[in-house]
């Protein structure tokens, strides 16, 4: 079997057309070069160099093999600094999972714009889904970070890592006009009568469980709504006057001209966490940067 040594012998005899440059430039000496270039010859059936008094020259199989020994030589350098740079986290897939109303957190998405500049051949796999199911996928190692905004008891992130991002308080979002606008917070009781647009109860997101357990402490029966599968229509359609919504204020500071109120109820607020895998460089590498390290 040919070995990557010989092809590095071999590159340096063909390019320097002189066993003892050759040897000089691998920082041998010249008599294992020569044994190397033999069992070379020898292990492939054909002859590489012609040599003579005059000096050494390639035969027609030795120009042809040496092509495809650079390219050969240039893969597995290549497939070592791979290797290196997966090693550091710099290459690589990173799968992160996240519920819809804490994707919008600004000092996560930093921290991911910062990585990726560090690391621009890193690959991104995104996948949404309610907090228990983001939790559970980084458990199994589906997924390795999840950004969640949700009220998790401490064993239901067991066996996980947790940086916690601060509180998320919510907004009611009212188009420009809104007999609302003018109050410096709004309750559920307010809104009694407007439609609200809300995220699909078969999602069972937790903003979406947060605001049905809030309107039922308040005594505001939530009978007057429209389902919306995701957040930007949900804005488009509060833009266009069909209804109101109630998000987090990360989602809230997207709302571009529309109206953000803080909801006054009591527990309108939970934790923005991100949970990860301990273990993974790209993963932990993120974590510094989300929690300001560099």
């Amino acid at each position: 079997m040919v070995e990557l040594k010989q092809i590095q012998h071999f590159i340096a005899v063909a390019e320097e057309l002189n066993f003892r440059r050759a040897a000089e430039r691998l920082h041998i000496t010249q008599p294992p070069l020569s044994q190397s270039i033999k069992a070379l010859e020898d292990t492939m059936g054909v002859r590489l160099f012609d040599r003579n008094t005059r000096g050494v020259r390639l035969t027609k199989a030795g120009e042809v093999f040496l092509g495809q020994s650079r390219d050969l030589l240039r893969a597995a350098q290549k497939s070592v600094q791979a290797a290196k740079q997966a090693a550091r986290g710099e290459v690589g897939e990173l799968r992160i999972g996240y519920s819809a109303s804490a994707i919008f957190s600004e000092r996560f998405t930093k921290a991911l714009a910062q990585l990726l500049a560090e690391r621009p051949e890193l690959e991104l796999e995104l996948c949404s889904g309610n907090a228990l199911m983001q939790v559970a996928a980084v458990r199994s190692g589906d997924t390795d970070v999840a950004l969640l905004r949700a009220g998790l008891r401490e064993e239901s992130l067991s066996g996980v890592s947790v940086c916690h991002l601060g509180d998320e308080p919510l907004y009611v979002i009212l188009p420009p006009g809104h007999r609302l606008q003018a109050r410096s917070s709004i309750s559920l009781e307010e809104l009694d009568g407007e439609r609200l647009l809300l995220q699909p109860a078969v999602q069972r997101t937790f903003l979406r469980r947060q605001l049905e357990a809030l309107a039922d402490a308040a005594g505001v029966p939530l009978d007057c709504f429209l389902e919306v599968p995701d957040i930007g229509s949900t804005l488009c359609f509060v833009r266009a006057g069909i209804g109101l919504t109630i998000l987090p204020a990360s989602a809230a500071s997207v709302a571009h001209n529309l109206v953000a109120r803080p909801l006054a109820e009591q527990e309108a607020s939970q934790p923005l966490l991100m949970v990860y895998r301990e273990g993974s460089p790209l993963s932990e590498r993120l974590y510094e940067l989300v929690d300001g390290r560099r």
